[in-house]
């Protein structure tokens, strides 16, 4: 590791994570694997875990991508009891928070300094990163619920952000054929030069001989008139963060299968999603220390 890194546990020398899924349990396992002074909270089904109060006292604080579900209460399924983070401004006052979603921390403790809390899934180490495992446990919810297989099947991937370039080639490597659609026409010049068919997102005019359909775009594309013209018979994951990018309740009043794909790589490849947290969380008290 980089001496540089190492050289912050004299004065950042222990992390608390609080709550999370697997994915926050594996991020413990690779701190610890690399010397650092960890206390785990909510995780008691699991392994020993201290009570919130003690894990406030740490120097570092890292909460869950999402870091609250009800008000101030943090999400902590590997726990008979709550983690509620309500009457506890005082002790969070000048502590180094790391979580996922910076805005959703910063609207429960507005007065908590926002240089104080940092955002690692906005950091682009960990969206690049992230890509893969959230494309392998895209393509694993397809084989779940489709009776079809990959390979040979008409599939369309809306959306060319970083998912979808990793998810495309992850579906024509297995046979797949492969169509993207994207809005910018820049998107749509480096799909061609790729060597895909791309479409303009929202301009599909004749989309009925897909079999399966994943969507990465974080706003409604697929309303009611779109779910008209595509087959009863299709199948679509939805991977746009909540409230996702098809219209469900009408998806499901025409019979179209769909799978609201959230948090994938916490689900199918928690240690890989953990050790990804970790790296993008060093990189950035490098960054910070440098």
């Amino acid at each position: 590791m980089d001496t540089k890194v190492l050289s912050m546990k004299t004065n950042k020398e222990t992390f608390a994570i609080i709550g999370g899924d697997m994915r926050c349990y594996y991020l413990a396992n690779a701190l610890r694997n690399d010397g650092y002074n960890v206390k785990l909270c909510g995780f008691d089904k699991l392994t020993d875990s201290c009570e919130i109060a003690e894990a406030l006292d740490s120097d570092i604080l890292v909460l869950p991508v999402i870091p609250f579900e009800n008000g101030k209460q943090i999400s902590s399924p590997f726990t008979d009891g709550n983690i509620n983070l309500d009457g506890c401004a005082e002790k969070l006052s000048g502590k180094l928070i790391f979580t996922g979603k910076k805005e959703n921390f910063l609207r429960e403790f507005p007065l908590i300094s926002s240089q104080n809390v940092k955002s690692y899934s906005d950091n682009e180490e960990f969206s690049v990163k992230n890509a893969v495992p959230t494309a392998e446990g895209a393509i694993e919810e397809a084989m779940k619920h489709s009776d079809s297989t990959i390979s040979g099947s008409k599939i369309l991937v809306c959306g060319y952000g970083r998912i979808g370039k990793v998810l495309s080639e992850m579906l024509r490597g297995m046979g797949a054929d492969v169509t993207i659609s994207a809005r910018k026409k820049s998107d749509l010049a480096w799909i061609e030069l790729n060597g895909f068919k791309g479409i303009v997102t929202g301009e599909f005019h004749d989309i009925s001989h897909y079999s399966i359909i994943f969507n990465t775009v974080p706003f409604l594309v697929f309303n009611k008139e779109i779910l008209g013209r595509i087959s009863k018979d299709a199948l679509i994951i939805d991977l746009a963060s909540k409230p996702g990018g098809v219209d469900f309740d009408e998806a499901k009043a025409r019979g179209i299968r769909t799978v609201h794909a959230l948090s994938l790589p916490g689900k199918t490849a928690p240690r890989s999603a953990g050790e990804i947290i970790e790296s993008t969380i060093l990189g950035i008290l490098e960054e910070d220390d440098g």
